[in-house]
């Protein structure tokens, strides 16, 4: 449980100096991936265990904190827990497997201790990575070209899928857009249309850096709310518009793109996107 006392302890440093002090989503995802790493079998019965051993080691180490903390904040971070939770389970569900098992209840079992093994594993990538051989039609898809969706299509389709699908459609049909990303103001990312040499970490830590830096900008300059962020380079720009529900889409274009066409069409995707946030 070391790496999560730490956690909360850096968290709770920063609480005497910033509003915003407490641990996020991704800090969670993160440690929680981690953890699946050292798994040697990471089927729905040992993540469980996984989950119900960080709950209880996050409980304990808030309720021991000194100065104590309030029942909302302890509220507050166990939402952040549950909600990395989930999203590590979409994309465990989602993943194709090779023998695949029937569904386990997610029950309390014996609990690992899993937290003080993890101090230096790298962080891991929210993307999924697949084999060229024993997946010709991926294979396929990158040969043809080098944006692909970095979630695995499913039927019915899943939110995660329709949020996919209007990724790719921003991509494909607005002129001179190359990439684009839905990304939690915590910086975590939701799902992506990149480059293939484009890391999502990067770009979502990238992300929640300008969000804040713009953010106080405009304030300190007396442009009161942010409402967009607009970055230009020799080989086109980097536009972050909000997406809502505590979400940014970002799109980044070639030097040829319009950008009065790209925030229409970011602005259809933010239509769509709502209806499925």
């Amino acid at each position: 449980m070391g790496r999560l006392a730490s956690l909360l302890k850096t968290s709770q440093a920063s609480d005497a100096t910033s509003p915003i002090g407490r641990v996020t989503t991704a800090d969670y995802f993160i440690l929680l991936s981690r953890a699946m790493e050292n798994l040697p079998d990471s089927n729905a019965e040992r993540r469980a265990e996984v989950y119900q051993s960080a709950r209880h080691a996050l409980l304990t180490q808030l309720e021991a904190m000194n100065p104590p903390v309030s029942r909302s904040r302890i509220k507050a971070e166990q939402r952040a827990l549950d909600d990395a939770v989930e999203t590590i389970e979409t994309r465990a569900l989602s993943a194709p497997l090779d023998d695949p098992e029937p569904p386990v209840t997610l029950a309390p079992g014996h609990f690992p201790r899993f937290f003080a093994a993890n101090s230096d594993v790298p962080t891991v990538s929210a993307s999924t990575t697949h084999d060229d051989d024993q997946d010709p039609a991926m294979a396929q898809s990158q040969f043809h070209s080098k944006f692909s969706a970095r979630a695995v299509e499913e039927k019915p389709m899943s939110r995660l899928d329709e949020i996919n699908r209007v990724l790719r459609k921003l991509q494909s049909d607005s002129f001179g857009v190359e990439a684009c990303a839905l990304i939690s103001e915590d910086g975590l990312m939701i799902a992506s249309v990149l480059a293939a040499d484009m890391e999502e970490t990067r770009v979502a830590g990238m992300t929640a850096t300008l969000l804040s830096l713009g953010g106080r900008a405009a304030m300190e300059l007396g442009r009161s709310h942010l409402q967009e962020v607009i970055i230009r380079g020799e080989s086109g720009y980097a536009v972050l518009v909000s997406a809502g529900r505590g979400a940014l889409l970002l799109a980044l274009t070639n030097e040829n793109s319009k950008l009065g066409l790209t925030f229409f069409d970011m602005r259809e995707a933010v239509r769509s996107l709502q209806k499925v946030l």
